[in-house]
């Protein structure tokens, strides 16, 4: 995963711990978890009328894996992975990638992996079709170029912590390492998190970039009869509020 230099300048994992594709050369950006108010308005249910928003005392726009675990449990469960993505603040910056290296591989350009931005402190990574489509990874950013690596699989039946989602990321053969080191190097312990390790960050390769207006052409193509399930992920990705490009930095190793 990846993120342009511009992210703020601290994030404070203390808070986390009242609580689911380097080194780092730039400091760790502020998680505040919201964007000014672009996100619709959750106070008018005709001006929003998605089954899946944030519930009261949580944000649409999370900037931590705290942020976002306490967004998932405020969802209707079962909760499913294309519910938490609908639940996200637009306008959403995404990049989308065609690329099948990952345990989450995109289907092809018509159903690419999106790695979406809900603020410029968290990355959600989201497969629209195929294996892993029923997973979420999670980096949250210590730098520009290293981050959190956790995940969660759905539907969700119950409420989790973000000790479930660092949990699952973990490889149980050799416990020291989690299973994002087969791509994401330079593991490292974070202290301040008990159970988290950080590892660089990746960008998707420019040749298997794939052009974000697509989705919306996608969606309206989609035969829900023949694809029910990838026509709700497209529904909860590109079916209400705009999409923004968000591209990876460029100093990033490509995946």
């Amino acid at each position: 995963m990846g993120i342009s230099r511009t992210v703020g300048l601290s994030l404070t994992l203390v808070a986390l711990l009242s609580v689911t594709s380097g080194c780092g050369q730039g400091s760790a950006p502020t998680p505040t978890g919201q964007r000014g108010g672009d996100g619709p308005s959750f106070d008018d249910p005709a001006a929003d009328p998605r089954r899946c928003k944030p519930g009261i005392g949580t944000t649409g726009s999370p900037g931590t894996l705290e942020q976002a675990i306490a967004l998932i449990n405020t969802l209707p469960f079962p909760v499913t992975a294309e519910c938490v993505v609908e639940a996200l603040d637009r306008p959403l910056p995404i990049e989308a990638t065609s690329s099948q290296s990952s345990v989450q591989p995109a289907a092809g350009t018509r159903s690419p992996r999106v790695f979406a931005w809900p603020s410029e402190s968290l990355i959600v990574a989201l497969a629209i079709d195929g294996n892993g489509r029923d997973l979420l990874e999670f980096g949250q950013l210590l730098a520009w170029d290293r981050s959190i690596k956790a995940e969660l699989e759905f539907p969700l039946e119950t409420r989790v912590t973000v000790a479930d989602a660092l949990q699952q990321v973990r490889n149980e053969e050799f416990p020291r390492i989690t299973t994002c080191f087969v791509c994401h190097d330079l593991e490292e312990d974070v202290p301040e998190l008990p159970g988290a390790r950080s590892s660089m960050m990746l960008r998707p390769r420019d040749s298997q970039r794939v052009d974000i207006s697509t989705l919306a052409v996608e969606l309206a193509q989609c035969d829900a009869k023949a694809e029910p399930g990838r026509c709700r992920w497209l529904q909860a990705l590109a079916g209400h509020g705009p999409l923004e490009h968000h591209p990876f930095d460029d100093d990033l190793p490509s995946m």
